[in-house]
């Protein structure tokens, strides 16, 4: 994430309208007080719909099973960006001083924004809303990379948005009904992704600190892999290959969630660095997975400085 000048995400949700004056006077402001909470994005939500106790097929299933609606991903993404937006105003206007803290939480709500827009497009559709949201996503990218002089942006949302063809196929849809998505950073279960207000600020600014173990998630991620080939191999010679589109299409949205959380996250030395761009040279080379979910990687590398050439 660019921290220097532009603390919003290059793609603040705009679907529907902000968030109602109800809303905002639930969220409160970053002088109050609330107890400390996990904060959980998308990417660790997905990891919480694992059935452990479960065989193997059936555990990856569950992930594609469950896999959240992107109405609601959307809807908490507009949340974040209307709270990121609110807790700046306040800086422009001087109600409060661009401290090292409020610069964390900036940090944190750009993140779990940049989290959501990655999730979008790595989480299927689940019914028509779904799919509506999506589209709404993808003419927002188009619309950025036809501002943008960068070949290479504009070459990897092609990528992502599926080409011209589904674009004209999305280009007069309407616009998502998203649900409003309640502060409720404080009610969310463990795992679950909620939506953090401003009043749950020092929460927020610990989150980026607590660190997540990219080795660790460079492994996980490498380990599906392995195992998913290994699942293509048997389908190949299964009367019913059906049988196991719902394990794979589960364990690569995971594979895939844990590369793009590696990449946005934070890197805190020179070897989560290398971590990250070891995470690009594991997805590169994998043509039989769908282009969009290759591209999603490199674009979130991108959007935090790393990949493409930056």
């Amino acid at each position: 994430m660019n921290t220097d000048t532009n603390l919003q995400p290059i793609l603040p949700h705009s679907d529907g309208s902000g968030i109602d004056e109800r809303q905002r006077d639930a969220a409160g402001t970053t002088c109050e007080q609330r107890p400390l909470v996990h904060v959980t994005d998308e990417f660790e939500a997905l990891e919480h719909l694992i059935d452990d106790d479960a065989r193997p097929l059936q555990r990856f299933a569950a992930v594609w099973r469950d896999r959240p609606p992107l109405v609601a991903i959307r809807a908490r993404a507009r949340f974040h960006t209307d709270e990121l937006g609110r807790l700046l105003g306040q800086v422009r206007e001087g109600q409060i001083t661009a401290t090292a803290e409020v610069l964390s939480c900036a940090r944190a709500l750009a993140l779990l924004i940049d989290s959501a827009n990655v999730a979008t497009i790595l989480i299927a559709p689940r019914d028509d809303e779904d799919h509506r949201a999506l589209a709404s996503f993808r003419r927002a990218l188009r619309a950025q990379a036809r501002r943008s002089r960068d070949p290479a942006l504009r070459h990897h949302t092609d990528m992502i948005c599926s080409g011209s063809f589904v674009a004209m196929s999305e280009q007069h849809l309407r616009q998502p009904r998203l649900p409003k998505a309640s502060p409720d950073g404080l009610s969310a279960r463990t795992g679950e992704a909620a939506a953090y207000p401003l009043s749950l600020a020092p929460s927020l600014e610990l989150w980026p600190e607590t660190g997540i173990d990219p080795g660790e998630m460079l492994a996980g991620a490498r380990a599906l892999f392995a195992q998913i080939d290994s699942w293509r191999r048997v389908q190949q010679r299964l009367n019913d290959p059906g049988l196991l589109d719902a394990a794979i299409r589960g364990a690569m949205l995971l594979a895939y969630s844990r590369l793009a959380r590696l990449v946005l996250w934070p890197a805190r030395d020179a070897d989560e660095v290398s971590i990250q761009h070891a995470a690009l040279d594991l997805v590169a080379p994998r043509h039989r997975d769908l282009d969009h979910l290759r591209a999603a990687i490199e674009w979130a590398a991108a959007r935090s400085g790393h990949g493409m050439g930056r």
